[in-house]
């Protein structure tokens, strides 16, 4: 599994993947999941992916519900990942970060 910040996939699809984040893109699994680890052999979701929740509340951004999920099955392993998070950002500081983080790829 790699990032889905890895500079080694195609620019255009780590910046929807940073925008699916920032909960400006649609989700890239059903039920609102989003990717957070991806294949590093060819980025696909049906290889598997670490997948969360992302909501924004009241000027925080939170991740929780990790799990680890594919295209080809109908349900999320949580078991693994139980234990961690949630993880909870400042949203300014949350989108100047993730924003950086697209501008690297220009």
């Amino acid at each position: 599994m790699v990032s889905i910040l890895c500079t080694e996939f195609a620019a255009d699809e780590t910046k929807k993947a940073v925008k699916r984040l920032l909960l400006r893109e649609k989700a890239d699994l059903p039920n609102e999941r989003r990717s957070l680890f991806i294949c590093a052999e060819c980025g696909d979701l049906g290889c598997g992916a670490i997948t969360l929740e992302v909501h924004n509340e009241n000027g925080k951004i939170s991740w929780s519900n990790f799990g680890y999920e594919n295209t080809c099955e109908d349900r999320v392993q949580f078991d693994e990942y139980a234990e961690i998070g949630p993880f909870s950002f400042d949203s300014t500081e949350y989108e100047r970060t993730l924003q950086q983080a697209i501008g690297s790829y220009r």
